[in-house]
């Protein structure tokens, strides 16, 4: 989630990279339940442990090309008492005097990899809603089940300060791996949005690696690839009203979804993958035409 604020704050040492400042987090003792989410631990160089617990950390970023600073919100959803969550939230963000909002988020659904990465979205503010056919950023018209996104853009809401969510659809049998490419199709939006200059050609390279790597997968799981054919088909098919009418949540009767054993398997093989990518990667994502992005 992304903040904007008026004022200026200390500046850091310029770079091609956002080198965000930690000024604040929420202490994670009344908000979780540590037996569904649990702290980590991790062997430090002196071979002591040092456990790692659930985060929601605020970081401030300033650019002096840029017309305002920015704010950044970044944790995992809380398990319990969500309220008093969003009201610590938005008082930290009042107190900075932060001037509009934006979350960032992936959704599962029923979409095939193989596909640009389709970006829905919401915003109370009608000068950004403006601007997103010109982006290829479907308005979101979901309804149903909210996580604390939508908690947290309903307490912005109320208490004044412009929000909206811009969310990148994730394919559901690959949504435990990292997914680059929905990443870039993110980013290059809240660029253009907000005249970042974000650099993305890593990402955009790690996104084309990511689908060579899922295809390998698939070539080895002939049920998973007969189910993204058919979701292949449904995509070319469906009209952008179709589209713009939200993500599928689960397979309907009739159609074959890829059975968890299998999806584990392929989850398993990129995680794999992923550790063993090189340099030579890098360069095959130059040269490989055949990915889209």
């Amino acid at each position: 989630m992304a903040g904007t604020t008026p004022q200026k704050w200390p500046q850091p040492p310029d770079s091609s990279r956002w080198e965000a400042k930690k000024f604040a987090d929420v202490d994670p003792e009344d908000f979780y339940n540590f037996a569904r989410v649990r702290p980590r631990v991790r062997i430090e160089p002196d071979f002591t442990r040092a456990i790692t617990w659930p985060e929601n950390a605020f970081y401030f970023h300033v650019d002096p090309m840029l017309d305002r600073d920015f704010v950044l919100l970044i944790g995992t959803e809380p398990n319990l008492k969500w309220r008093t969550f969003t009201e610590e939230i938005v008082d930290v963000s009042q107190r900075i005097e932060v001037a509009s909002v934006l979350s960032l988020g992936g959704l599962v659904a029923d979409v095939p990899h193989t596909r640009p990465a389709r970006v829905t979205a919401f915003s109370t503010d009608p000068d950004l809603t403006s601007r997103f056919p010109d982006l290829a950023i479907r308005r979101s018209r979901y309804e149903g089940p909210t996580g604390i996104v939508g908690v947290l853009s309903d307490s912005f809401t109320k208490a004044g300060i412009p929000v909206g969510s811009m969310w990148g659809n994730v394919p559901h049998y690959i949504s435990a791996s990292p997914n680059p490419k929905v990443v870039d199709a993110l980013l290059s939006r809240l660029s253009t949005l907000y005249g970042l200059g974000l650099e993305l050609e890593e990402m955009q390279r790690a996104g084309r690696r990511f689908e060579r790597q899922v295809n390998e997968a698939l070539s080895n799981n002939p049920e998973v690839a007969a189910y993204v054919r058919q979701l292949e088909a449904r995509e070319d098919q469906n009209s952008p009203e179709e589209q713009d009418s939200g993500p599928r949540q689960a397979s309907s009767p009739g159609e074959l979804p890829p059975g968890e054993e299998v999806v584990r398997h392929l989850e398993e093989f990129l995680r794999l993958r992923t550790t063993e990518h090189s340099d030579e990667d890098d360069t095959e994502d130059d040269s490989d035409n055949g990915a889209t992005s």
